[in-house]
């Protein structure tokens, strides 16, 4: 069975579809031999796999953020057989929210909340309408349970350094406010402090932001029945010297503590669509969500991330699953990346198949195979199946069972 056309999906749900037959599509297991890649059968490259792992004493798994749970919950259990360190993408994304807001106790909202409760949105760091297209139609103008009236009874604020597509759909009664460059937890601390003790914003403003515009942002983040902090990759990337994630939850807390007929809660905005859903599977089985360090088939306490393991050489091997480190990675970390033997487990071509040794193509989950997955607020979906993908290609699911199988036989 063959898809003639894609009806209703966004532009990345379409873009998901033309990956079946894009040019870039890995449709054979393949090898390294004499700095050549080759075509091989999928026993061969198993195999190979295999002994990669067999000489290895340390290896590094990442990635699975765009796999199922399923295949997750197979890449922890690869992890653990063969002591291995296991991280996923949300280390350098979500995971700090994550991490932050279940240390506060913060909930997260769920897009459904936020249709039915909500009157103040707020988008910091985040272009909602290229990374998730269809976003703002739902919580923007949706009409909700408890808000009979849509868009004319929501307020929108963008707090954003670049003036984004996201400011196209700002109305009379929004507020966007163009910050400077890496002057966010300038902003926080200020609105931390006016939380506190009032005495006035600094007359010149805070962080590009004029006087005028931060009262404004007080007073609806202070006086909103149901508001939702929006927290995207402009915020997580940015500086390093201080936890910036830290201070604007901690602001989050402030607020909902003065405040008196509702509250504020937050989502995240992250990257790959099944980043949450590594989170969630290994937080159910050990109670922490990524950076994950196996000893003798048991969870070891440990400090270190994919950042630190590439930092320090610690790692002989690494299986990347469903992403491209090579090319997300700052340089002198893909490089260390590049030194070791390197298994790939992706449906797509990328600067990491470049360089790999090892390349096992993947069926696409939520087309070509089922498997369950978490929306980007936490709540899991069933993907299904619509298409038999190629060259009888197989699950991330599947592979990864397969190298387990073979590194304990029966």
């Amino acid at each position: 069975m063959y898809i003639d056309e894609v009806l209703g999906a966004c532009l990345k749900g379409k873009e998901k579809f033309d990956q079946i037959t894009s040019k870039n599509r890995i449709l054979s297991p393949l090898i390294r031999d004499k700095g050549e890649l080759k075509k091989v059968s999928l026993d061969t490259a198993l195999e190979r796999s295999i002994e990669i792992i067999k000489e290895s004493s340390k290896p590094l798994l990442y990635g699975f953020s765009t796999v199922s749970c399923q295949a997750q919950l197979k890449g922890i259990e690869l992890a653990k057989s063969i002591n291995g360190f296991i991280d996923s993408n949300s280390v350098i994304c979500q995971g700090k929210v994550l991490n932050t807001a279940k240390e506060m106790g913060l909930t997260l909202a769920t897009i459904s909340e936020v249709i039915n409760k909500t009157d103040l949105l707020i988008l910091w760091g985040a272009n909602a309408a290229e990374s998730i297209p269809r976003l703002l139609n739902k919580i923007l103008f949706s009409r909700g349970k408890f808000r009979m009236t849509g868009r004319e009874i929501k307020t929108l604020i963008i707090i954003d350094p670049v003036k984004t597509a996201s400011f196209g759909v700002m109305g009379v009664r929004d507020l966007s406010l163009n910050i400077e460059p890496g002057k966010d937890i300038d902003l926080i601390r200020v609105l931390k402090e006016e939380c506190c003790t009032p005495s006035g914003f600094p007359a010149d403003g805070v962080a590009g932001i004029d006087q005028d515009d931060l009262k404004r942002l007080l007073i609806q983040l202070t006086n909103a029945e149901n508001a939702v902090i929006f927290i995207g990759q402009g915020i997580l990337s940015s500086q390093t010297s201080v936890n910036v994630v830290h201070e604007l939850l901690d602001l989050v807390h402030m607020i909902n503590v003065k405040q008196q007929k509702g509250r504020m809660s937050i989502m995240m905005l992250g990257g790959h669509y099944n980043m949450a859903g590594f989170d969630q599977v290994a937080l159910s089985l050990f109670g922490k969500n990524h950076s994950l360090q196996f000893f003798d088939n048991n969870l070891v306490e440990t400090s270190e991330t994919i950042i630190s393991k590439l930092s320090k050489e610690d790692f002989d091997c690494s299986i990347i699953v469903g992403t491209d480190p090579i090319s997300h990675l700052p340089w002198k970390l893909s490089k260390v990346l590049m030194s070791k033997p390197l298994i790939l487990i992706d449906n797509k071509k990328s600067a990491t198949f470049n360089v790999a040794d090892v390349i096992l193509p993947s069926a696409l989950t939520g087309i070509e195979c089922e498997g369950l997955a978490y929306r980007l607020d936490h709540v899991p979906i069933e993907l299904q199946k619509i298409v038999n993908p190629p060259n009888n290609i197989i699950s991330d699911e599947e592979l990864l069972s397969k190298l387990i199988r073979r590194l304990n036989p029966i």
